[in-house]
């Protein structure tokens, strides 16, 4: 005979046990203000002891929320995205949140067609707020930058040029550029070479700049023959890493632009 099926555990159960009404056990579920720390402690236990878990549907329904947030990004293979929405799905869950993810196929080209059938697909299963993690190509982004009035969700936008009224989180690429040729020139060198990404990038124009304006700062020349342009890979960084050596046999350092490509200049530089 199978065994009988355990019953759900409810949340008047729960307000019962900590002996709270259940709108309290709800403010507390959704880390709402206006309740006593002893109180929320109390409910806390109780719901871990009784292991309640809510229903995501009934939730949804009471708060007219998905819980669902979107996340459009490309490029997981690389540490940077990847570690990226390691964070946003860490905070999602410890917020009640799960995360839709959607990919691009294409790291390096962005079909406009394929990231508006994306969001279009993502907005109609009702996500509560979309994280844009594209990265800033041309004008790839424009087309939804136009459209924002009309989605009704709320956007974040990361890894791109920061803009007024837009929320962005955008890593601060001139800062660590800076930072890292300065390094290079208190160790005393002086011919430092520039291994750069897509400069079609935002980020890999940023920190080109920045390369260029801190040796510029020091006294030193800039010169078209001290840098060459990959596309962020490893296997673009092996061709580009010999165009540099080439162009610039006096170099004594470099500032490459990511890890991929930093790997194929060490190796190249070694043989």
């Amino acid at each position: 005979m199978a065994a009988a099926r355990k019953k759900r555990v409810t949340i008047k159960q729960v307000a019962e046990e900590a002996d709270v009404s259940i709108q309290t056990v709800s403010r507390v579920l959704n880390d709402m203000p206006h309740v006593a720390p002893d109180t929320r402690d109390r409910v806390h236990q109780v719901i871990e002891r009784l292991q309640y878990r809510p229903s995501a549907l009934a939730r949804s329904l009471i708060n007219q929320r998905s819980m669902m947030l979107g996340v459009i990004t490309a490029g997981l293979t690389y540490i940077g995205p990847s570690h990226t929405l390691d964070g946003i799905a860490s905070k999602a869950e410890a917020m009640g949140y799960s995360v839709l993810l959607n990919e691009l196929p294409r790291f390096n080209t962005f079909d406009f067609r394929e990231t508006k059938a994306i969001l279009h697909g993502m907005l109609a299963r009702q996500v509560d707020g979309v994280i844009w993690a594209v990265p800033e190509v041309g004008n790839n982004r424009n087309w939804v930058l136009e459209q924002l009035p009309n989605f009704h969700v709320p956007f974040v936008f990361l890894t791109m040029n920061p803009q007024p009224g837009l929320p962005v989180v955008a890593v601060d690429n001139r800062t660590g550029a800076r930072l890292a040729v300065e390094h290079l020139l208190q160790q005393g060198f002086r011919r430092i070479g520039h291994l750069a990404g897509p400069l079609v990038w935002w980020e890999a124009r940023e920190r080109k700049a920045a390369w260029a304006e801190t040796l510029q700062a020091a006294g030193l020349p800039v010169e078209e023959r001290m840098w060459a342009e990959g596309n962020w890979s490893s296997r673009s960084g092996e061709p580009a890493a010999g165009r540099l050596l080439d162009q610039y046999p006096e170099m004594d350092a470099i500032f490459v632009a990511n890890d991929q490509m930093a790997l194929s200049m060490l190796s190249v530089a070694r043989t």
